[in-house]
């Protein structure tokens, strides 16, 4: 892990975020050099993005931390809807749409934003 992330302290401009299990530090630079997508790369096509969509990206030190805070929020927001909403089809609809927001979530983590949009 790079020493220049502060591991207890929110980043500037943050100071009010909920640092604690539930969101990974902050840092601009990851966005530029996780995966090799950023403002060097070349325009990829259609076909390349594509190919990604369905490559495997290996978790790094800079994934592994946002992965974490997305796991650990879907959980807690599913342990809420255990504990107050009634069983049912409403609930388990409910419990199933978080996990679809979090795999699409450790998907924007791992293409790094990648789109065909």
């Amino acid at each position: 892990m790079r020493s220049d992330i502060r591991e207890n302290a929110p980043p500037r401009g943050f100071e009010t975020a909920d640092c604690e299990k539930t969101q990974a530090p902050i840092d601009e630079r990851d966005y530029k050099v996780a995966q090799g997508y950023g403002e060097s790369s070349r325009p990829m096509s259609p076909e390349e993005i594509v190919g990604e969509f369905f490559k495997y990206h290996a978790p790094n030190e800079l994934t592994i931390p946002k992965y974490a805070a997305i796991n650990q929020a879907a959980k807690n927001f599913a342990e809420v809807v255990l504990a107050n909403c009634p069983s049912g089809s409403d609930r388990v609809a409910a419990i199933n749409a978080i996990r679809a927001a979090r795999m699409t979530a450790n998907a924007a983590i791992a293409l790094n934003g990648l789109s065909l949009y």
